[in-house]
């Protein structure tokens, strides 16, 4: 009996700890929300346009089970003009290159890489260059290094950058010839250009299109004489983002990175798809979905429709906005009847438990079906769930009195769904302005009449456009116009901005808008927070050699190493020849000044003995 008694004292614990191995274990849910522009349509109303909000919404990092492992092929450009320099380093009287930047953000990104994760890296000028590539490389153990040093032997030497297109397909096909298990990781490829020196390049539209379909292409463009149109292609078809860093900010190119990275490595959800399917009998149809940069369609002359959002980050939501057609309700419509429920104007669904004093009926019908399914890591099993379903009231036309009179009710629309209806129409709006002002480029890197009058046209296309949606109610347009002034100011400086601005609301992802300062912060998740602040804290890149002489470790040998050695050393005495005169200030006795003289000419001889001594090594080693 005693021991009984004991077993049972534990059961509770037993139990408990049970529940919460169980809930460790768990992985939340994504979460999938409508709501309707009205809650309420009178019967004898027929609606053209009747919008619904859709919001997909990842699960918080916290709560993921675990580290879903990527593998991610960089495609870095190493044509000539990589060596072209981007500002003095503090550290040094020598200056970095671009190649010197690209490097210090690529061992961020090495370093910043989770265990079990593989890296890939393809490098080109005008074309492959196999001595700096690699197969996916693990980065657990001595991967991690063995991949450092494939980015500290990166040079840049003659060329153009025209052969990225063809290592785009060589970075799609090592993502495409892994075997077995290697598959069930998720797939990026990150290209890296100046998009400078690119005689030669020829693209298009079919040609992207063939080639980066199946996995996401995030571009990253460094300063400002690249051209935005082909890499915003790129990223557009492949569902990847497009940033850049101006001639100002090459220096900060990891912090653009580290916004791309705090979501890589933090997939929650992977080939994410939402369903839609209008009620039978109700009369409603899908006229066409508001999605952006994600893949919409609309079947069965308006009876279904479907949203594919692919992959999710952890704490990211996508919304996007379905448009009806709500006809009048007929004899063969359907309606379920609810008495003293309540729905509030934000809801999908009554509130049924919501007690009102109440004597009426309330005769909902419901527009659409809601479903998803998604899954938490390639090749894992598949999530289906079916949502809420859109509702709505269908009451006969309310009346009442006012002062004697009879007046009808008026419903206002729900702000939410106004504010996303009017950020897709502007998104619309400025695509459309930059798919212009691109093609009549006519294949030239300026704009057609000069930034200026690029700058007038959309700023009268902005001002059109908030004079007719001025008396939205709940619309808020001075943020949205902060946007657009701050696109009309880029203009002067190419399609850039407005392209990095478009990638980032299509796809509802944060992009570096020319700075990673500078990115929409709605669209950053804690997980990218935390990575840029990571990578503001990095010191300013250093050139080669002043690098390879910071990280060389003492014993090593070779002839590389020692002619690096000796130039850092070389810089050092030079910089300490010029400050000996500051060194040795005599006083006003004649003795002094003797004294102070023949301290200061023996130093300068010793320091002229030793660099003539390392020139001649250096002449030796050569």
């Amino acid at each position: 009996m005693g021991q009984l008694h004991n077993l049972m004292l534990l059961l509770p614990c037993l139990i408990f700890s049970t529940l919460l191995h169980i809930e460790a274990m768990s992985v939340a849910p994504v979460k999938v929300s409508t709501t309707p522009i009205f809650p309420t349509i009178p019967r004898a109303q027929t609606n053209k346009d009747f919008q619904v909000l859709l919001r997909v919404e990842a699960p918080p990092a916290a709560d993921l089970n675990g580290h879903v492992p990527i593998d991610v092929v960089a495609v870095l450009d190493v044509s000539g003009s990589m060596n072209d320099p981007v500002a003095a380093s503090p550290e040094s009287n020598l200056q970095a290159t671009r190649l010197d930047v690209l490097k210090a953000s690529m061992k961020f990104i090495i370093r910043k890489l989770d265990d079990g994760d593989r890296l890939s890296i393809v490098a080109f000028n005008d074309g492959p260059v196999k001595e700096y590539s690699s197969g996916l490389l693990d980065v657990s153990g001595d991967g991690r290094s063995i991949a450092g040093k494939k980015i500290d032997r990166l040079q840049a030497r003659g060329g153009s950058g025209s052969a990225l297109m063809p290592e785009l397909q060589e970075a799609v096909k090592i993502l495409d010839e892994r075997q077995g298990n290697s598959r069930n990781r998720v797939g990026f490829i990150l290209l890296l250009t100046d998009g400078d020196d690119t005689t030669g390049f020829r693209w298009s539209r079919d040609v992207i299109h063939g080639a980066v379909g199946k996995y996401p292409v995030h571009t990253f463009a460094l300063g400002a004489a690249h051209d935005p149109e082909a890499l915003l292609h790129i990223a557009q078809e492949s569902r990847g983002t497009y940033s850049f860093v101006d001639d100002g900010n090459l220096d900060k190119i990891a912090g653009a990175l580290a916004v791309c990275l705090g979501g890589l490595k933090t997939v929650a959800a992977v080939d994410t798809r939402v369903s839609l399917k209008t009620a039978e009998l109700g009369g409603a149809r899908i006229v066409r979905v508001d999605s952006g940069g994600y893949e919409s369609s609309v079947a069965c002359g308006g009876a279904s429709g479907e949203v594919v959002v692919g992959v999710l980050y952890a704490g990211e939501v996508k919304s996007f906005v379905v448009h009806l057609h709500v006809p009048a309700a007929s004899s063969t419509t359907t309606f379920s009847s609810v008495e003293c429920g309540y729905c509030d104007a934000a809801a999908t669904v009554c509130d049924h438990h919501h007690h009102h004093h109440c004597h009426h009926r309330h005769h909902q019908q419901q527009l659409l079906a809601i479903g998803y399914s998604y899954s938490h890591a390639p090749g894992g099993e598949a999530v289906s769930i079916e949502g809420h379903g859109v509702f709505v009231e269908r009451p006969e036309v309310a009346v009442f009195s006012v002062d004697g009179g009879r007046q009808r009710q008026t419903l206002l629309p729900s702000p939410v769904v106004m504010q996303h209806m009017v950020r897709f129409e502007l998104l619309e709006l400025v695509a459309g302005f930059a798919e212009t002002e691109m093609l009549s480029k006519k294949g030239t890197m300026q704009l057609r009449g000069g930034g200026a009058r690029a700058g007038d046209v959309l700023q009268g296309k902005w001002e059109e456009f908030r004079r007719a949606r001025q008396f939205w109610g709940g619309v808020e347009l001075d943020g949205l116009e902060e946007d657009v002034d701050a696109m009309v100011a880029s203009l002067r400086s190419g399609l850039a901005y407005v392209s990095s601005w478009v990638s980032s609301h299509q796809m509802q992802r944060a992009t570096a808008m020319g700075s990673p300062e500078k990115v929409i912060a709605e669209f950053m998740t804690p997980a990218m927070v935390i990575m840029l602040e990571e990578a503001r804290k990095l010191p300013s890149p250093l050139p080669a050699a002043a690098e390879a002489a910071r990280e060389r470790r003492p014993g090593c040998k070779g002839g590389g190493d020692l002619h690096y050695v000796i130039r850092q050393r070389l810089e050092l005495w030079s910089k300490v020849r010029r400050e000996v005169p500051l060194m040795y200030q005599p006083s006003s006795e004649q003795e002094d000044v003797q004294l102070t003289a023949l301290f200061r000419e023996a130093s300068l001889e010793a320091i002229d003995r030793a660099m003539h001594h390392d020139i001649y090594l250096i002449h030796a080693e050569k």
